[in-house]
């Protein structure tokens, strides 16, 4: 009966000491959180990653109910936070631009203040990189200009210099040259008779469609 009393005690005694040591525990850790700084004040909340739509770069934005400094270690596994960004300034409202980037990549990134870590409970933040999209090259607009064949001509004998045959909105020689082009020679009779082709008419060194317009152009 004695012995079940010392062990009765004895249990007792382990688990003040049990108690004592967890509490001892505790009140170690609330005093190192004190000591550097740390507060719950101070935790990310809402944190964003929105990347460049040329996969170049991308901004981290977060929260924290008290101001602070805060700096994004980041990297392309969760084992190689290597890379750094802090900010320059304290605020409560965090943003912070990481650059550059390789497009359509997977990254990785935790968040550091002062001597605290907020790595989204153990699984660090990620966001991926976009994938440049390539701008298709305009061709620049070229205005199609009618060729004489499709420009208006008036029946033989009767081109004149006061119609607008060439349809440009402006009345000069080149309607009445147009005219002339393109009156059929079956039409024109004994004034196309008398300006056969291969001739240099007009005394430039080349024969070409030029110099039977100045010919009928004489003759008219």
């Amino acid at each position: 009966m004695k012995k079940n009393k010392v062990s009765v005690k004895t249990i007792i005694i382990i688990i003040i000491l049990l108690l004592v040591g967890v509490l001892g525990v505790l009140g170690v850790n609330t005093a190192k959180t004190y000591l550097s700084g740390a507060s719950s004040d101070m935790a990310p909340k809402a944190v964003v990653a929105k990347p460049s739509e040329d996969g170049k770069s991308v901004v981290i934005t977060w929260t924290s109910d008290k101001a602070s400094i805060g700096v994004v270690e980041y990297g392309t596994t969760p084992a190689s936070l290597l890379l750094r960004a802090p900010e320059s300034e304290q605020s409560t409202n965090h943003s912070i631009s990481l650059s550059p980037l390789k497009a359509g990549t997977n990254y990785y990134f935790r968040i550091r203040v002062g001597e605290d870590v907020f790595d989204n409970n153990g699984i660090p933040y990620s966001f991926k990189s976009k994938v440049a999209t390539e701008v298709p090259t305009l061709m620049p607009t070229v205005a199609v200009v009618p060729t004489m064949a499709s420009e208006s001509a008036a029946p033989a004998g009767e081109c004149n210099r006061t119609t607008d045959y060439n349809k440009d909105g402006i009345v000069n020689s080149l309607d009445y040259m147009s005219c002339l082009k393109n009156v059929p020679t079956s039409a024109v009779g004994a004034t196309s008779e008398a300006c056969p082709a291969g001739v240099d008419y007009d005394k430039n060194g080349v024969v070409n469609s030029l110099d039977r317009i100045k010919c009928l152009q004489e003759k008219k």
